[in-house]
């Protein structure tokens, strides 16, 4: 499968099946008081169609009226491309600043083997600080990183290790003043207790509706964990998935699109939102629809700004 999603998500599986979630349960927000929710709607650069390179991609992005964009900080290979901030010197990180300043948020995608676990390597850590260092070089405000199960947090003896990791990174987020998105298949309670001013979640939607995996449910609904994590939601990532396959045109598959758009709205939500589609699912054609039906749902559920 294109990228190593598919062996993340069998890995994340894996440890899901044993896993056990201290959550409180919540319920939709479709009947709190009204607000606005402006699309500031974005792509995740690897490959759209035909297009491989990444200045051609920001430049299909931008002409298909996103106002946003993510991308990979990692090279890619041969059908997908990043930017691997080894490789650009201050002159190259100059460029692309110029490049994708024309957007109005911009997300990096940590490298999918630099994810925090219960035991993160000291390697891993200089590697995300790396990237957030390059993510404040090139003008970039969140950055997304993945994460492995962790465990219940009253698990004392299993925790530590978390603890440090997460206190290092914001830390270090505070210091390029570029926050940190956290994508979790569970423990999004972790997000809380401690509460960290520059570590939050990238939601990834589409992976809450997977089958095998508890997802949304344990606050009942998407647009309950939305509200469960408020303020902490510092970024998102979107995309359909059938329960059994994800990174599909939004629209064709199990999300419920308008508990999720109602819930963004009912904690004011104004950060970015990726559009994260397979390019061997979902042709240049189809992320276009997925942009649509999510304004069309704004303006029919009445969200307009």
């Amino acid at each position: 499968m294109l990228l190593s999603r598919r062996a993340f998500l069998a890995s994340a599986a894996a440890t899901a099946s044993g896993s056990r979630f201290a959550v409180p349960l919540r319920v939709s927000v479709a009947d709190e008081p009204r607000r606005g929710l402006p699309l500031t709607l974005g792509v995740m650069i690897w490959r759209i169609g035909d297009l491989l390179e990444f200045d051609e991609q920001v430049a299909w992005v931008g002409g298909a009226g996103f106002e946003s964009l993510g991308f990979h900080a990692a090279r890619g290979g041969r059908n997908w491309r990043g930017i691997e901030p080894a490789d650009t010197d201050a002159a190259e990180r100059r460029r692309i600043r110029k490049l994708i300043a024309p957007f109005s948020q911009c997300e990096i995608h940590a490298p999918f083997d630099a994810q925090l676990s219960a035991n993160t390597p000291e390697k891993v850590l200089l590697r995300l600080e790396r990237v957030l260092q390059f993510a404040s070089d090139v003008g970039v405000s969140v950055v997304t990183v993945h994460a492995d199960h962790p465990p219940p947090l009253d698990d004392n003896a299993a925790t530590g290790n978390w603890h440090q990791a997460l206190d290092r990174l914001d830390k270090a987020a505070e210091k390029t003043k570029v926050r940190i998105g956290i994508e979790f298949y569970s423990g999004f309670e972790w997000l809380r207790k401690p509460r960290r001013d520059w570590v939050g979640a990238t939601l990834d939607v589409g992976h809450m509706y997977f089958d095998h995996m508890p997802g949304y449910r344990p606050w009942n609904t998407i647009g309950g964990q939305i509200r469960y994590l408020d303020d902490l939601l510092f970024h998102l990532h979107l995309h359909d998935n059938t329960g059994t396959v994800d990174h599909i045109e939004i629209g064709t598959g199990k999300v419920d699109w308008d508990d999720t758009l109602q819930g963004l709205a009912g904690i004011g939500y104004r950060g970015s939102m990726i559009l994260e589609p397979n390019p061997d699912r979902v042709a240049p054609e189809g992320i276009r629809r997925s942009a649509a039906f999510l304004r069309q749902r704004v303006r029919e559920l009445d969200l307009n700004v």
